[in-house]
């Protein structure tokens, strides 16, 4: 008997029966027959038993002790015996194990999708081929595009907006998410205020929005219900704050130099009498000489990066 565990149910409750298996030239291929005697037609629901003819269909499946696995099913074309019908023939159908014109198990493509959320197209792809699925980059996102964002089970009531580039410069989009368990809910194909205003109707629970300061999202929350909680996001707290600083400290680029120049001269000054509390100050302005002579190196570091052309916006990618 032919029982290969962790399969053989699978296909056995699609209607095959596992014939025989190979393990050879590095994969293992799974060869399975049809135990159906009638199918369901998909356009009548009307039940055949008459069979029209045969063929093979190769799915690809999970690893099995890190040999790649390829499943090939014989597949039943029946007649449909309804003669108003317009579907003459039709497939047998797999059930749970794959859809329609697939050629991947439904657990496969559940494996490649879990593993495309967790690390992204390239990343993903890269564990797969050492998992031994070996798919590309490119597929994981096409698996990806594939699957809808999650229905929430309870409706949103603190969510976070924010733009992102679809295309850099010219297409912009939205993406909404539920900050209460961390899920995206939505993404929008703009950034407009009138997109925004028309998906906050549909969702009267929102109480508390987290944003960034631009002033689209501020007018649609506004327009659709004013007693929603706007607040800033922490993320753009600190990157505004950032900004902030190192504007403060480029306006202060000289006489920052200037002060660690003096103080380090002062330091030097001979004919102080070396005492306790001498020396514990003399040791607190080393620090701090230390500490200003970074701070002096980082600015020129700044400048130099602003007159290289390097923006703000490679700073924060940076981040």
């Amino acid at each position: 008997m032919n029982d290969i565990p962790g399969l053989s149910r699978p296909l056995a409750d699609a209607g095959k029966h596992v014939d025989s298996w190979d393990d050879a030239g590095g994969q293992l291929v799974v060869v399975a027959s049809s135990t159906v005697s009638r199918s369901t037609c998909p356009q009548c629901a009307g039940q055949s038993r008459q069979v029209h003819g045969r063929y093979r269909r190769r799915l690809a499946d999970r690893t099995c002790f890190g040999l790649p696995v390829t499943i090939s099913i014989e597949i039943r074309r029946f007649k449909c015996c309804n003669a108003s019908c317009a579907q003459r023939t039709f497939s047998e159908s797999v059930g749970e194990l794959a859809t329609r014109s697939q050629r991947r198990t439904n657990r496969l493509t559940e494996a490649l999708r879990r593993l495309g959320f967790a690390l992204g197209g390239a990343a993903a792809g890269r564990l797969s081929a050492h998992l031994g699925i070996g798919v590309s980059g490119d597929t994981m996102l096409r698996v990806l595009h594939r699957t809808a964002c999650p229905t929430p089970k309870e409706p949103p009531v603190v969510f976070g907006i924010d733009d992102w580039a679809i295309t850099r410069g010219h297409r912009y989009g939205t993406i909404i998410v539920d900050l209460e368990r961390r899920q995206p809910i939505d993404v929008l194909g703009g950034r407009e205020s009138i997109v925004v205003a028309d998906w906050l109707r549909l969702h009267p629970t929102i109480q508390i929005v987290a944003r960034d300061r631009a002033g689209a999202y501020s007018e649609a929350v506004q327009t659709v219900d004013d007693k929603v909680l706007q607040v800033a996001d922490r993320w753009h707290l600190i990157a505004n704050m950032r900004e902030s600083i190192e504007r403060l400290l480029l306006r202060q680029h000289a006489k920052l130099r200037e002060a660690a120049r003096t103080l380090s001269e002062a330091i030097r000054t001979e004919g102080h009498p070396v005492t306790a509390n001498s020396l514990a100050c003399r040791r607190s302005g080393e620090v701090h000489h230390a500490m200003s002579a970074s701070n002096a190196s980082w600015i020129g570091r700044r400048s130099h990066s602003a007159h290289s052309g390097i923006g703000n916006s490679s700073g924060r990618s940076s981040m």
